[in-house]
């Protein structure tokens, strides 16, 4: 990407060098905003190379969400002072939210999920000011919050029904809206799309056809890409990736990941109970309000073909603060002590989770342990659409290996297996860096039984390859000298396989 040379190049979606069309990515399914402004980031500071681009847009992402912790206070603040919530519950929120498990791994990646849900939240908690203060300052920062958050990715559309119940309650006497108010409440719902379009235009030109601005016509390759992109999400299409979703049960599937990795089960028991609470004791309509929304959207991520766990991250503030209900109301009836220790069983998972951080990626130990055990001219096999190991962490040529790779999601007709077996009979090792392959190909046998069979017997130690190294970085606490460790292989894919995946090499014994 390049800074054009004037705003209006910029804005033209046809020649601007900063639109990725334009650069040889004519596939592109994102917003463009995170990537633009850590351009600008990182040309004002003198990082605009590869490595510290990358670096740049990690520091960048991990400080939106660093943020977030201070806008879920602010909002459980605002409750706090509008529909006299307990004063604690602003500090718990932002505990829960600054402890959650899934945010802290996203934040640890540049991608757009961070800057997504904060500018969601953000315009959450400007269309709730809004609604209190009927200050038009909150209804035009909604309006840009929106936009921003458009420009990062669409589905921050899904946010609208609820930031629209506000701008409604900010004009409603006891739940009916005057006739007096009717026509101002539309020009306030007018001035805010055009807030929205102007902020989502100009944060992302790219989103649009052309580079008029009084004409909203999309992106014609963005739809097209789209389109392509729903095509795979189907099980019918041959899409790697896809595979992993071909058999997952509906709702249960990301209530089990939510529940047991993304934010842990001692923190689902608080949520739980902070609508409890709100059911029996704090009865506001506002937060019923909230608390359906997010079960609504729950239910239609979990009800998609593609169920992955950063698709939910727009609920995880709202979870935040339900939980900072829960126990700040819980707390009230117990012992101090009692409080403790339930709060334990809430920061043990991120306390396990956060080992992965204090190691290097599995990835890179392993492939230090190749270069320095295995054989110069050593012909290693890999799987597609997985990272191949060795990673080029020292000067290859000292070894000079010979990186063969198996076909594995490859359609599993008698050629592949000709193919297949040709490799494993010349491979020396075979290395499976992550479980990308064998957590998500088995579970499909109607479509590669002889995989199935391959993967079985590969682990059940029956074919030529023995497993001699395995690399795991599970969460854990024995860094902190206890000897706990939890197995997370059975967690969606995404979870394990970018900051932690299980590698596993084998040696062929016939060679």
């Amino acid at each position: 990407m390049k800074v054009p040379p004037n705003f209006a190049t910029y804005l033209d979606p046809n020649v601007s060098s900063m639109n990725p069309a334009n650069i040889g990515h004519s596939f592109y399914v994102y917003g463009t905003f995170p990537v633009i402004a850590n351009k600008l980031l990182a040309i004002a500071t003198k990082t605009d190379n590869y490595n510290d681009f990358t670096l740049l847009g990690r520091m960048l992402s991990g400080f939106v969400d660093l943020l977030m912790v201070a806008i879920v206070f602010k909002t459980a603040e605002l409750f706090e002072r509008k529909e006299k919530l307990r004063p604690s519950v602003k500090y718990w929120a932002a505990f829960f939210y600054a402890i959650t498990v899934l945010p802290i791994q996203l934040s640890h990646f540049f991608t757009v999920d961070t800057f997504l849900n904060a500018f969601v939240f953000l315009s959450f908690y400007s269309a709730l000011s809004f609604s209190y203060s009927k200050r038009i300052i909150w209804l035009l920062l909604s309006g840009l919050f929106l936009g921003l958050a458009i420009a990062s990715k669409a589905t921050a559309i899904f946010i609208f029904p609820l930031l629209l119940y506000f701008f409604i309650n900010a004009y409603s006497e006891k739940r009916k809206i005057q006739k007096k108010h009717l026509l101002r409440l539309l020009g306030d719902i007018l001035l805010f799309g055009i807030t929205a379009y102007l902020a989502g235009r100009i944060a992302d030109p790219y989103l649009f056809q052309n580079p008029n601005v009084l004409d909203p016509t999309p992106s014609q390759l963005l739809i097209k890409n789209l389109k392509d992109l729903q095509a795979w999400s189907d099980p019918k299409a041959w899409y790697p990736p896809g595979v992993q979703w071909i058999h997952k049960t509906p709702i249960l599937f990301g209530l089990k990941n939510l529940t047991l990795y993304g934010i842990g089960i001692g923190y689902m028991v608080y949520v739980v109970l902070g609508g409890v609470f709100l059911i029996k004791k704090i009865k506001n309509l506002a937060l019923y309000i909230i608390g359906g929304w997010v079960i609504l959207f729950f239910l239609y991520q979990s009800l998609q073909y593609v169920q992955t766990m950063r698709y939910f991250i727009m609920i995880y503030p709202f979870l935040a603060l339900f939980a900072g209900i829960g126990f700040s109301y819980l707390s009230q009836l117990i012992p101090k002590y009692v409080s403790g220790i339930l709060l334990f069983f809430v920061i043990i998972w991120p306390m396990l989770f956060f080992s992965i951080y204090t190691k290097p990626v599995t990835r890179y130990t392993a492939s230090d342990w190749i270069y320095k055990n295995l054989p110069t001219n050593s012909v290693i096999l890999t799987e597609s659409w997985d990272d191949g190991l060795p990673l080029p962490i020292y000067d290859m040529s000292q070894r000079n290996y010979k990186p063969e790779q198996l076909g594995v999601f490859d359609p599993d007709i008698p050629q592949k297996w000709m193919t297949m077996n040709d490799l494993l009979n010349k491979g020396d090792y075979l290395i499976l860096s992550s479980n990308r392959g064998w957590g998500s190909i088995p579970t499909v046998p109607e479509r590669f039984p002889l995989m199935k069979k391959f993967y079985e017997d590969l682990f059940s130690g029956k074919t030529n390859y023995q497993e001699i190294k395995e690399f795991t970085s599970y969460p854990s606490l024995t860094y902190l000298g206890i000897p706990i460790t939890i197995p997370d292989d059975n967690a969606e894919e995404a979870f394990t396989v970018y900051d932690h995946p299980k590698v596993l090499i084998f040696k062929n014994k016939n060679k």
